[in-house]
């Protein structure tokens, strides 16, 4: 065997027996399944961790979560996204637990009426004919979706729903109809056009019956530019979110904003509209590190406002009172520093907060 022989031969057996780390691979989540005795069928979802969850340097902390509907399409850049606004010392948002839900009929699931609706082109077919299942998707999240995850997860009395066109009719259709079931809903482009747009009258007679929307609940509505194709269904939903929209902001009493975003159509209106979505319904989480320096003590006021303003408790994370602490400490704030020591034993003198 000549030289350049033995050569290859050294360094094909370092390869095969000396892996490197570029063998490593990144995770975004994993796959659980739950059967649901309310669809008859198993469900498929997929669960993405906050960063720190498995930190053990930290004590064990609780959660939000976020239910992204159409999980096969948006989990892999919302996770990303959350995580990306939840980071310190920036963060505009807690660190949240992202549970995506697969689908299997999604007509079924998130359509809240049954399809009347005839073809145009053939008149003896109706669309959308397995449409109407709403509440029992809904019965689904509730009843056996969320202990699911409440049991095998360490999660806050916090949740958010999440939904884009159909899913985005869902989420408005749970908010009328069970406001209770989660605190923060999340509409891009919903199909309000669904059934003759039978949600708008729906929002009637809720503001009808009730006065005013539920106190400490959020919507946020995106709506994409889809007039480019006028006198089609892309007007129609065009037309019964602009209805919503008026509907809803002349009541006044809902935490709501609408967003139109002129460069985006239906299909892609999603990635911009839940960025915005987060930093919407987390309004306030943010704090400044270089203003504790002089003022300790607005840390705590701020989060107590923000509680206030969601409707659950909410304290500094210990990641984040770690980077104050390492701010305090490096820049030569002393009395700061021993503040934050003490608020920090405080907070998580006991585990599992």
């Amino acid at each position: 065997m000549n030289n350049r022989l033995k050569f290859l031969s050294f360094i094909l057996i370092l390869f095969f027996c000396f892996p490197g780390k570029g063998q490593e691979k990144i995770s975004i989540g994993e796959k659980q399944t739950v059967f649901s005795e309310i669809l008859n069928e198993k469900r498929e979802i997929w669960i993405h961790l906050p960063k720190t969850y498995n930190d053990s340097s930290i004590n064990p902390a609780r959660y939000p979560v976020i239910y992204l509907l159409d999980g096969e399409i948006n989990f892999e850049y919302y996770t990303g996204m959350s995580d990306f606004l939840a980071r310190p010392p920036y963060a505009d948002i807690p660190e949240c637990i992202v549970v995506g839900i697969r689908n299997t009929e999604r007509t079924r699931d998130l359509t809240p009426t049954k399809s009347g609706k005839k073809s145009p082109v053939n008149p003896d077919v109706i669309l959308f004919g397995d449409s109407g299942g709403s509440e029992n998707f809904v019965k689904f999240i509730q009843e056996e979706l969320k202990p699911f995850i409440n049991k095998n997860y360490r999660t806050q009395n916090y949740s958010v729903l999440v939904g884009h066109s159909f899913g985005g009719l869902f989420a408005v259709n749970v908010l009328l109809t069970h406001p209770e079931y989660f605190n923060a809903y999340v509409a891009n482009d919903p199909s309000l056009w669904w059934d003759n747009k039978i949600l708008i009258s729906k929002t009637k007679e809720y503001l009808e019956k009730n006065k005013k929307f539920p106190v400490q609940k959020f919507l946020y509505v995106s709506q994409a530019d889809n007039e480019e194709q006028n006198k089609n269904w892309n007007s129609d939903m065009t037309d019964a979110i602009q209805e919503f929209k008026g509907i809803v902001e002349q009541n006044g009493t809902l935490n709501y904003q609408h967003h139109f975003f002129e460069n985006e159509v239906h299909g892609t209106v999603s990635y911009p509209g839940n960025y915005d979505a987060l930093r919407f319904i987390f309004k306030g989480f943010r704090t400044d590190v270089k203003k504790l320096a002089k003022d300790p003590q607005a840390l705590e006021t701020e989060y107590k406002k923000f509680s206030e303003k969601m409707g659950t408790e909410f304290i500094p994370s210990e990641t984040y009172l770690n980077v104050i602490l390492k701010f305090m400490k490096t820049n030569g704030f002393k009395e700061p520093e021993n503040y934050f020591i003490n608020l920090k034993s405080r907070l998580y003198s006991k585990p599992d907060r």
